[in-house]
């Protein structure tokens, strides 16, 4: 019992990760095709402004979790506007091997596949991942936390020899600032966001000046709620582990957060310039407090040569480009948003982007029990693509497809020839000719009247009489007629097909229906010539009578096939089998 539990989960969470697979796949393939050009133009342009290259990575971390997020909603609210009809759960069955198996409504199979188990390792996976960087995460939380409790904070106002900018800064700011002294050599710090607290190593408050330059760079953290853009940063970096260019672009925009904070502090009247960059250089040996997690003023060594050459190149009568800076941030964000939410573009008709090699085989009496839709694949990686799209087809219309079998490789090949390299979808509908046209229809195809036999109405006819009907104009009149199936011609496909039918006391065919065919539409061409046929009708004792009849239709590709619609002749030696099969039932 409990083993069947534990398999029932791992198909359930196989299931949901299949459907989050395919439904976030294709918007994180955009996101990265845009992210990479924006990223390399950022890296390249190396004399662009630390304020555009910063909101330029931060824009392109809050696309991705917002171009999701957008996608969804869109999807939600589509479901509320179109809701679908109910339908049962149904699953499709992907075999190796021509097995039909029927799709209904049921528990889950005790027999869990290599797919599911691949589904469900990705799940733990990722979910390991979240867990580990949420971990790390809670942990310097509380040491932060536990850390606050040690320490005497005390009103930034009330600090010693804070300058009058700083003042009115701190005074500005709608929430109240705390500043504390370590006595352990560290980087100046900020964190928190409701009651945001400045740390300062206890050796700058010997050196008034630079401790006002660390105050001034940890207050325009503040002020630019830096600690918030980090956490959300931190948090998107969690939920999309798995992507390399979400660590790249954190990483340096961290960086450049930092050197755009410099750019801030040194614009300010009488900050000097040596020794700002003195201040860096004393700092950098120090140890960082939960680096993760809080905002630093020395964050990396890698940067500071960058930070240093800025300081020196900053030209202070230019001033800092806020609004044009924070408009690039906003286009970035909508472009890339709209961009993966317009990847929402599936319809029922789950083929409509795709060039469809489809072929139709139609149970005409009755005797298979369902007639067939046969895809043919043309690439080998077609079918895995559409296996969601034939789920959403049968969920649409309920008890209509009986069962999808995917074939693949030589099983494929074995069944279908060449035709099958790249492998064969084959559906099988019930045996009404509403299913069979309601799937073509799903799947953008034209519907067909299959005009099916039905005995009972096929009634009261003869088998033999004393004088058999005869066509009018012969059999290369229907021969003639006959159009050659494009589906047939490019798959090969030649051979007789049987049509049997009555000749009613007119002389107008009826009920005709093919008791032998060879597909790829050529069983219906046949049925369309025979139809459009017209006889003398047959006669018993003088009357004209209701006759059963048989014709065959030969379909044969000429040599050196051209792509002129054409037909061979009917050959010589079935002129004098016509008349032997019109007397005697093809049962």
């Amino acid at each position: 019992m409990v083993v069947n539990n534990m398999e029932s989960y791992i198909i359930k969470i196989a299931s949901y990760t299949e459907h989050v697979i395919y439904f976030i796949w294709l918007p994180l393939l955009i996101w990265t095709l845009i992210s990479i050009p924006i990223w390399l133009f950022l890296r390249s342009a190396k004399k662009v402004h630390p304020q555009y290259q910063y909101h330029g990575r931060l824009a392109l971390i809050y696309a991705l979790p917002a171009g999701i997020i957008f996608l969804g909603l869109l999807q939600g609210v589509a479901s509320v506007l179109f809701p679908e009809s109910p339908a049962e759960t149904m699953k499709i069955v992907t075999f190796a091997s021509p097995v039909e198996i029927g799709i209904t409504a049921s528990e889950p199979s005790s027999v869990i596949t290599n797919s599911e188990l691949a589904y469900a390792g990705t799940a733990l996976l990722f979910v390991s991942g979240i867990i580990f960087l949420m971990g790390r995460f809670l942990r310097q939380w509380m040491q932060i936390s536990r850390l606050k409790r040690t320490l005497a904070f005390s009103p930034i106002q009330e600090a010693y020899n804070l300058d009058p900018v700083n003042r009115k800064l701190a005074t500005a700011h709608p929430r109240p600032i705390r500043l504390a002294f370590l006595k352990e050599a560290l980087v100046p710090v900020t964190f928190g966001f409701r009651k945001p607290v400045i740390l300062l190593p206890e050796s700058l408050r010997e050196d008034a000046e630079k401790c006002n330059l660390a105050i001034r760079h940890e207050l325009t953290h503040i002020r630019q709620k830096d600690f918030i853009t980090h956490t959300a940063v931190l948090m998107t970096q969690m939920l999309f582990w798995f992507h390399p260019l979400v660590h790249q672009f954190k990483k340096e925009m961290v960086d450049y957060r930092e050197m755009r904070c410099d750019s801030m502090v040194l614009s300010g009247r009488n900050v000097s310039r040596k020794k700002y960059a003195s201040l860096l250089l004393e700092l950098l040996p120090m140890p960082v407090v939960n680096k993760e997690l809080s905002v630093n003023m020395a964050q990396e060594s890698s940067n500071l040569k960058k930070r240093i050459q800025m300081i020196a190149q900053q030209n202070l009568n230019k001033p800092i480009p806020k609004r044009s800076s924070l408009a690039i941030f906003g286009t970035i964000i909508l472009c890339t948003v709209i961009a993966m939410a317009c990847t929402d573009m599936q319809t029922q008709e789950v083929f409509d982007n795709e060039e469809l090699n489809l072929m139709t085989d139609v149970d005409r009496t009755g005797e298979r029990g369902y007639h067939q839709i046969l895809i043919f694949m043309s690439d080998e990686e077609q079918a895995e693509r559409h296996q969601d799209a034939i789920t959403q087809l049968m969920q649409t219309q309920p008890g209509q497809i009986m069962s999808v079998n995917v074939l693949k490789g030589d099983t494929a090949i074995e069944k279908y020839g060449e035709r099958g390299t790249d492998g064969v979808i084959e559906i099988n509908t019930n045996i009404d000719e509403e299913s069979y046209n309601t799937v073509l229809r799903t799947l953008g195809m034209e519907t067909e009247d299959l005009n099916l036999y039905d005995p009972e109405e096929a009634q009261d006819f003869f088998v033999v009489v004393e004088e058999m009907p005869e066509l009018i104009g012969g059999l290369e009149s229907i021969q003639q007629e006959i159009r050659y199936p494009e589906m047939a011609r490019r798959a090969g496909i030649e051979g007789r097909v049987y049509v049997q039918f009555i000749i009613n006391e007119n002389g107008d065919v009826e009920y005709a229906r093919v008791i032998r065919g060879i597909g790829g539409g050529a069983d219906e061409e046949a049925l369309r010539v025979v139809n459009m046929a017209k006889f003398e009708p047959g006669m018993q004792r003088g009357q004209p009578v209701r006759v059963q009849y048989a014709l065959p239709i030969f379909f044969q590709l000429p040599e050196n096939e051209s792509n002129t619609e054409q037909t061979n002749a009917l050959p010589e030696e079935m002129d004098n089998a016509i008349n032997m099969i019109g007397f005697f039932p093809l049962d």
